[in-house]
């Protein structure tokens, strides 16, 4: 009885040690970011065209996502 109790708490460890890893790692790549300044032009350029676009087809403007 004893022997699945530890089984099952090695288990439980190893899992909570992944998630934090997977948390880590989020954590860590959410921080990575763009420099600040300026926008680069064809980045500029092509949410104008998009904004343009959608006037042109008469949608409802909305901000454009970025990747």
């Amino acid at each position: 009885m004893d022997a699945n109790e530890y089984l099952l708490e090695c288990m439980v460890r190893d899992r909570l040690r992944a998630a934090r890893a997977w948390a880590h790692n989020a954590m860590l790549a959410g921080q990575v970011r763009r420099p600040q300044g300026a926008a680069p032009w064809r980045t500029v350029l092509g949410h104008a065209l998009i904004r343009l676009g959608r006037a042109l087809a008469s949608e409802p403007a909305r901000r454009t996502r970025h990747a």
